[in-house]
């Protein structure tokens, strides 16, 4: 139908792709875990209880929450891409692309002053 190498109209590469979701699925996992930390805490005693001088709402206290939440799912989602990204090419559960193991040698071969000694 159409060449491998021409790119789609309208169609994200990889990398936006990549960014996309690891936006996306972070955001979903703060609503989650916001909801959940605030069904937990009460937003209205850390709003009264802070320590810092200025005046915190309670929206400050929902906003900062969510905040954590996405930070922390958003590093995960990012350390999740990378590793994905870097990982092995395609094959290699076949053994395609993998190293061979190295040779084992007996540590007497290099060394004269172990000859004679049993090493298993």
């Amino acid at each position: 139908m159409g060449d491998e190498g021409q790119r789609v109209p309208g169609r994200w590469n990889q990398r936006q792709r990549d960014w996309a979701v690891s936006l996306w699925v972070p955001f979903l996992a703060a609503c989650c875990g916001s909801f959940v930390l605030f069904a937990v805490l009460d937003p209205h005693a850390i709003a009264q209880g802070w320590v810092l001088g200025w005046e915190t709402g309670v929206r400050l206290v929902y906003g900062l929450g969510f905040a954590f939440c996405f930070l922390i799912a958003f590093m995960a989602s990012r350390l999740t891409t990378y590793m994905i990204r870097t990982g092995p090419r395609r094959g290699h559960a076949q053994g395609k692309g993998r190293q061979r193991p190295p040779e084992v040698h007996d540590p007497a071969e290099g060394n004269p002053d172990l000859e004679g000694q049993k090493w298993q």
